[in-house]
């Protein structure tokens, strides 16, 4: 049995995620600010090329964005509680604790930058804007895979990995390094050749996807070791 100490406590969890509700009171401030100057219909959904594609009502376009980060946010506090792995989750759980952050301010700054371009302002390429943040989101998630044990809900989840513990160190130990390049990659590319980088962006999340799932088979069948 572990150790109490060594517990996912939601409540502790809760308490430890004050930064999160700051973002959200800089959303909701951003948003009671914006509304009066925003549009009737507010473009809420961009092409590669910069181009809406999907609008809505402007109370909408404030309200929605927000309660998304906090429903996301929510799931991922509560998903430890129902896991059957509870226990393995404080072994990894600065990582936990900084990816729920991570994905609320992924979802900040998307609603930021749809509130800036509706008002008007100049702003950059969202297929630019996706480089940098799944490339991002990539290389956090890589530089920590090594550290998530096993779980059913955070980390590698193919049906090898979830049938085996030890294919589930393995294939992560693996899959960080591939991650961490599959993220890199294309950020850098972006100053080199930004149309190049938004296509060899998704190359190397499939290919990053598909070699690790792979891994797991094989680490699996005892094909690949240590």
């Amino acid at each position: 049995m572990a150790d109490k100490a060594k517990e996912y406590r939601l409540g502790s969890e809760a308490r430890h995620d004050w930064p999160v509700y700051l973002v959200w009171l800089v959303m909701l401030a951003v948003g009671i600010w914006a509304l009066p100057h925003l549009p009737a219909r507010v473009a809420t959904h961009f092409g590669l090329n910069g181009q809406p594609n999907g609008w809505m009502p402007a109370p909408w376009a404030v309200l929605l964005p927000i309660g998304v980060a906090v429903l996301v946010w929510l799931f991922l506090l509560v998903v430890p509680v129902i896991d059957p792995r509870r226990r393995n989750y404080p072994d990894f759980l600065p990582f936990y604790r900084s990816l729920r952050l991570l994905i609320v301010l992924v979802i900040a700054f998307m609603f930021f930058w749809s509130m800036w371009r509706n008002l008007g302002y100049s702003a950059a390429n969202p297929g630019d804007m996706a480089v940098v943040v799944v490339g991002l989101l990539f290389m956090f998630i890589g530089n920590s895979l090594g550290r998530v044990r096993f779980n059913y809900f955070v980390g590698v989840r193919t049906a090898w990995t979830l049938s085996n513990e030890e294919v589930w160190r393995r294939t992560h130990r693996f899959a960080g390094p591939v991650f961490m390049l599959a993220g890199l990659v294309p950020v850098v590319l972006l100053f080199f050749w930004p149309q190049g980088a938004r296509v060899a962006l998704l190359v190397c999340v499939v290919a990053a996807v598909l070699l690790t799932t792979v891994y797991s088979y094989l680490a699996y069948r005892g094909v690949v070791g240590e």
